[in-house]
């Protein structure tokens, strides 16, 4: 009796369920997914232009008053803000109540604002 030869087992598919669910996902092996490639252009970005930024914030503090920060628990400190603008213009006072009209021109008159056409 002649011995038959085992055959042999068919030879997996080249796609692996790892690769299946990748390609479910939208990625392939050299490519990215939209998410991920935005996600790593912005990573990309960031490192390149880290100085940049940090100097802008640095300028920006430097320019933009913040408001004070009070104490903790029931000291009742009030912190009110700066006034940052010095000036009024022709529709502040058009358009403002009579009222403020006159605190506005009070304000111009003693020198404490700027008025500007």
């Amino acid at each position: 009796m002649a011995r038959k030869k085992k055959t042999t087992p068919a030879t997996p598919s080249t796609d692996s369920s790892e690769q299946l669910d990748a390609k479910k996902k939208g990625e392939t092996k050299g490519k990215l997914s939209t998410a991920e490639a935005r996600r790593e252009y912005q990573r990309r970005y960031y490192q390149m232009h880290k100085e940049k930024a940090k100097e802008y914030q640095r300028q920006y503090n430097l320019t933009h008053k913040k408001k004070a920060r009070g104490g903790r628990g029931r000291t009742g400190f009030m912190a009110p803000r700066e006034v940052v603008r010095t000036t009024f213009n022709t529709a502040d006072i058009m358009h403002a109540p009579v009222e403020k009209t006159i605190r506005i021109l009070e304000k111009i008159i003693k020198g404490e604002r700027f008025f500007t056409m």
